[in-house]
């Protein structure tokens, strides 16, 4: 099963005012209506080489996702965004109305029906978004798989960070004043110790992760399984609030957190 529909969310219709996530852009007044449109699928890949594992369902994997994607924001070009947001979920369109996911190249995608097919792998995706003000749209990509005859499955997290008011991804660059990596680092690792996460690494070798999230608190560091500590550990987190970034923040990223100006 496959379908797709829009969305006219309560996020239509969000005031951007002033300022814009790039100082070196004028200021930006205008009123946008967000649209998203959702999809789903649910369906059955199968492994191209003869040589699987005797089990039942052994030569199955079934996917299961869903998701939002932008399908409008006003005046603002989104079509890198969508891009990315699908290269993130691992998803394609084939048509208007038939998402699905992109196949590992062991596999194919069949039309066998995902509900009444014994599949002994299986893969959960999971797109949504996780934060919006007028400034900035957070999307958030949970993924869960498992491979037949794995001791146990695995999981991820990815972000994407999208500046409302000049339409670009979010980089820390756009976040942070210079020279910002040792600070943001000893801050990271500080909480890290906090949290009493079994590692893998000596704390002091441990670098800014690669995936970061907007909060309404402040910022989310998350490191998938194994980067820097065990499977069990799973999906490791942590949070810091904008009160503790805020001697590292550049006044852009202050904005785009606060909502505020920060005073001269």
């Amino acid at each position: 099963m496959m379908y797709k529909k829009f969305l006219y969310l309560a996020a239509a219709g969000l005031a951007l005012f002033s300022a814009a996530c790039n100082n070196k852009k004028t200021p930006d007044t205008k009123t946008r209506n967000i649209v998203f449109e959702s999809y789903t699928y649910d369906v059955i890949g199968e492994y191209l080489s003869s040589d699987t594992l005797d089990v039942p369902g052994g030569k199955y994997a079934r996917f299961i996702g869903q998701g939002v994607l932008p399908q409008d924001i006003g005046d603002t070009e989104i079509l890198h965004l969508r891009d990315t947001l699908m290269r993130m979920a691992n998803i394609k369109m084939e048509g208007f109305d038939k998402p699905i996911p992109v196949m590992p190249d062991s596999m194919e995608l069949t039309s066998l029906p995902s509900a009444e097919t014994e599949a002994c792998g299986e893969s959960f995706s999971n797109l949504t978004t996780t934060l919006m003000t007028p400034r900035v749209v957070v999307w958030e990509n949970k993924q869960e798989s498992y491979a037949c005859g794995a001791a146990h499955g695995n999981q991820s997290a990815a972000f994407i960070n999208f500046c409302m008011l000049d339409g670009r991804i979010l980089e820390y660059t756009d976040l942070f004043k210079e020279n910002y990596v040792d600070r943001l680092t000893k801050l990271v690792r500080n909480k890290l110790k906090e949290s009493n996460y079994q590692l893998l690494l000596p704390i002091r070798e441990i670098k800014l992760p690669d995936e970061f999230a907007i909060t309404s608190k402040g910022i989310l560091f998350s490191y998938d399984p194994y980067e820097i500590a065990p499977y069990s550990e799973g999906i490791v987190s942590v949070e810091i609030e904008t009160g503790e970034l805020i001697d590292i923040l550049s006044p852009d990223g202050y904005f785009i957190l606060t909502g505020v100006k920060p005073q001269k």
